[in-house]
């Protein structure tokens, strides 16, 4: 009998060792892992590891949703500027085509072709010109990203050479009226 109980000693150690080296994870250690990982509490811990990583990944989706919600309200704030830049340089272009009128009408009316007027003539033409790269500029702008500093700064670019633009317009709207004077 002793042989027996030696070879069932035998048996149960190795399967006692083998169960160290079974693996805790339930889809590959088999009913030795599962009764493994109960045992020493690795089904907990697997448990809790993942409910932690699930936190962690919540509450980075919140800041990102936050952080979207932000760029969002800034991608509409520069679109609105973007909208209204572009109302002022479209009321500058009116307001242009209009001192050509007047220009051209005042050449007509004084019939004469004085310096003054071939200088004005040419300097409205320029203003054109600079105003429609200034829409095209906007145009262009309107399709960029959201919070991008260059567009920003493009932005602010543009909106100063529109009001360069505006005084220059000014001083030729002055300048048209001294004339037919």
């Amino acid at each position: 009998m002793k042989p027996s109980m030696g070879w069932s000693m035998a048996l149960i150690a190795l399967w006692l060792g083998g169960c160290a080296s079974v693996s805790t994870d339930p889809r590959a250690g088999g009913l030795a892992g599962g009764i493994k990982g109960l045992s020493t509490g690795a089904y907990d811990a697997r448990i809790q590891e993942r409910e932690d990583r699930l936190a962690v990944l919540r509450q980075v989706q919140a800041e990102l949703e936050t952080e979207r919600g932000d760029l969002e309200t800034t991608k509409a704030k520069r679109k609105q500027q973007v909208a209204a830049e572009r109302a002022r340089v479209r009321r500058m272009n009116r307001d242009i085509a209009a001192l050509n009128q007047r220009v051209n009408s005042l050449s007509a009316a004084a019939n004469r072709n004085d310096q003054r007027v071939q200088t004005l003539r040419i300097r409205v033409a320029q203003l054109q010109n600079q105003s429609a790269r200034l829409q095209s500029d906007l145009d262009a702008l309107e399709g960029s990203g959201i919070g991008d500093s260059e567009a920003d700064l493009r932005r602010a670019q543009l909106e100063q050479q529109r009001a360069s633009l505006q005084a220059e317009y000014d001083l030729l709207n002055r300048m048209a009226l001294d004339l037919a004077r």
